[in-house]
């Protein structure tokens, strides 16, 4: 019976609740019992067919049949006897497995301080990895207790003081390096090797692994992104000397987002390794996206950007404090910065008629933006704007990373300057 609720009633020790488990052992007492009266009942009836002498043949089938029923009694006996240890490894492993579980969730409350649950899961993959015997270089993937920096030796690639120089004019200005020390920034550029490409060449290719990124010395580069299967990849921005890019397989462990093609006669690049950027760049940089990359979420005019190209300008602003009073924009100036509000209150003054204070043409709040004018008129800056909160917090794209990240949305802001000239009444 009990083989038979095993084999079709999905009868499992493990997983039973203490009820349950006594209720099968009280099954198995009843079952043990009936098997005792079934026997007694088969030794009187072969007794007394056995004083039965006329019938010497049917005893002895009478006894044949006996030795094998009292055969499948012993291999019934083995089967449960089987049953039962099978019963007990399984319980073994439920207490293992739940052992294993509190040692897991006491190892993931020790790394809560991780502010990046993407970098958490990553070092617990890492973990085990190094658990079953992994090459140790597999643990630089990972960081706090699971990658110690302090054991992590870059690879140092011979430079001369020329090279040096060029690498450092094309990454000074990069997102990715802003935060680093001038020690770990000199341990970076030693692991940079250099990369050549001709016009028409793939530097990356969309779905391949990503084991290192690139900086752009020289030469033009352009980026296609095949948005569905099937479809024809779209080219959604190009790349120029001081950008960067293949960041993205490595901060996240995924594949390539896009296709890098060179297009100008000669591209030269600097490469730097997995090792490297895991150890000395990742924390920083992943840390300082995301934070940017969730606030421009929220910023009304940049809806329709894709994760892909928010990631993009979150590598390019630059974040500006200013206090109270200050001027942000002066009205009449050259204008090359394009801002976003980050924290704080601003206000925008004009003067509309000469020789008259400047009059207050609009607020500003968080997510809001200004400074587009210029950028897409190419006119001087058409009016001031002012901190009117005790402190500002600004980000900014330069005229070359607004152009360049910004076009998806060029004409949306187009026609929002629209609202300033009805608001002034200034048809210019």
């Amino acid at each position: 019976m009990i083989k038979y609720l095993r084999k079709y009633g999905g009868l499992k020790s493990k997983g039973l609740t203490s009820q349950e488990k006594k209720e099968l052992e009280h099954l198995k007492t009843e079952l043990q019992k009936f098997k005792e009266i079934e026997e007694q009942e088969k030794h009187e009836i072969v007794a007394s067919e056995g004083s039965d002498s006329d019938s010497e043949s049917q005893s002895q089938s009478k006894s044949q049949n006996k030795g094998e029923k009292e055969d499948e009694k012993e291999e019934e006996e083995k089967e449960e006897e089987k049953e039962e240890k099978e019963e007990k490894e399984e319980e073994k492993e439920e207490e293992k497995e739940e052992e294993n579980n509190k040692s897991e969730h006491k190892s993931q409350t020790e790394s809560e301080d991780d502010e990046d649950p993407k970098l958490n899961d990553f070092a617990k993959n890492a973990a085990k990895a190094k658990q079953k015997g992994a090459r140790g270089g597999v643990s630089a993937e990972a960081y706090g207790k699971f990658n110690k920096k302090e054991d992590f030796v870059a690879r140092v690639i011979p430079k001369t003081d020329e090279q040096v120089h060029r690498i450092k004019s094309s990454v000074i200005h990069s997102f990715l390096f802003s935060n680093l020390e001038p020690k770990d920034l000199e341990i970076v550029i030693g692991a940079m090797d250099e990369k050549r490409f001709k016009s028409g060449e793939d530097v990356i290719t969309q779905g391949d692994k990503g084991d290192c990124l690139y900086f752009v010395e020289s030469g033009n580069l352009e980026c296609y992104k095949q948005f569905a299967k099937g479809e024809k990849p779209v080219l959604v921005k190009k790349y120029e000397p001081g950008d960067s890019f293949g960041e993205l397989a490595l901060l996240y462990n995924a594949p390539r987002a896009a296709t890098i093609r060179a297009v100008s006669d000669e591209v030269i690049t600097w490469v730097l390794d997995r090792e490297t950027f895991n150890n000395i760049v990742k924390d920083a940089a992943q840390k300082k996206r995301e934070k940017y990359e969730n606030f421009l979420k929220k910023v009304e005019i940049l809806s329709t950007i894709d994760s892909y190209e928010l990631m993009q300008i979150s590598d390019a602003i630059k974040s500006t404090t200013y206090k109270k009073g200050e001027y942000i924009i002066r009205e009449g100036e050259v204008g090359d910065i394009f801002y976003i509000l980050e924290e704080g209150e601003c206000i925008a003054t004009k003067t509309l008629e000469p020789g008259k204070p400047e009059t207050n043409i609009k607020d500003y709040g968080v997510g809001d933006y200004f400074g587009e004018r210029a950028l897409i008129k190419g006119e001087p800056r058409f009016a001031n704007i002012i901190v009117k909160s005790e402190t500002a917090k600004v980000i900014s794209l330069d005229r070359t990373s607004f152009k360049r990240l910004l076009g998806p949305i060029e004409e949306l802001l187009k026609r929002n300057i629209e609202k300033y000239q009805t608001f002034v009444g200034n048809s210019n």
